[in-house]
C-alpha cells in the first residue's frame, strides 16, 4: 500500500511533516472530507488551521487531491485515483478526466460526499474542441446506507 510521503516523492515533489500528514489524513478517509474535519483528524498533530489550507491548496495544484463542492458550501478533498487512459486526439483535458471526470455521491442527510471512480464522463471530443472546460462536476444526491437505516 502507498503511503502519503511515497505519492509525493513519486511525483517527484518534496514532502514534508505537514504534507504527509494532510495527505495520509485523505489517504485513509473512505470518504470525502472537508477542511474542519482534516483538523479533526490531525488533533495532537502540530499543525494550524492555515497550514492545512495552504496543503491543501499545494496538494490541489500539484494534483494529488481534487476538491468537491457539497450542499453546504463546504468545500471537500478527496484523494485522487490512479490515472485512466482516454483516448482523444488532443490530450489537454486528460488531466481534467482523470482528476475531475467521476461521480460524486453526496448524502442529503449526514452530509458524506464518496467518489465512484467506476461511473466516469465519457464527453466528446467535440466539446473540448469547441468549449474550454476548467471544471467537470457529476453528483449524485440521495442517502447514504446509515442514513436509510435510521
Amino acid at each position: 500500500m502507498l503511503t502519503a510521503e511515497q505519492l509525493i516523492t513519486d511525483a517527484g515533489l518534496r514532502p514534508t511533516k505537514a504534507r504527509v500528514a494532510v495527505l495520509n489524513t485523505l489517504l485513509t478517509s473512505t470518504n470525502a472530507l472537508s477542511h474542519p474535519d482534516i483538523l479533526a483528524a490531525l488533533q495532537g498533530v502540530e499543525i494550524d488551521r492555515v497550514t492545512v489550507y495552504r496543503v491543501l491548496d499545494w496538494l490541489l495544484e500539484n494534483s494529488l487531491i481534487h476538491k468537491i463542492s457539497s450542499d453546504d458550501r463546504a468545500w471537500k478533498f478527496q484523494l485522487n485515483a490512479p490515472k485512466r487512459n482516454y483516448r482523444s486526439a488532443d490530450t489537454a483535458h486528460l488531466g481534467l478526466l482523470n482528476n475531475h471526470g467521476h461521480a460524486h455521491l453526496h448524502c442529503q442527510q449526514c452530509g458524506t460526499v464518496l467518489c465512484i471512480h467506476e461511473l466516469a464522463a465519457h464527453i466528446p471530443q467535440s466539446l473540448f474542441d469547441t468549449y474550454c472546460v476548467s471544471n467537470i462536476e457529476i453528483s449524485l444526491k440521495g442517502l447514504c446506507l446509515d442514513c436509510q437505516q435510521s
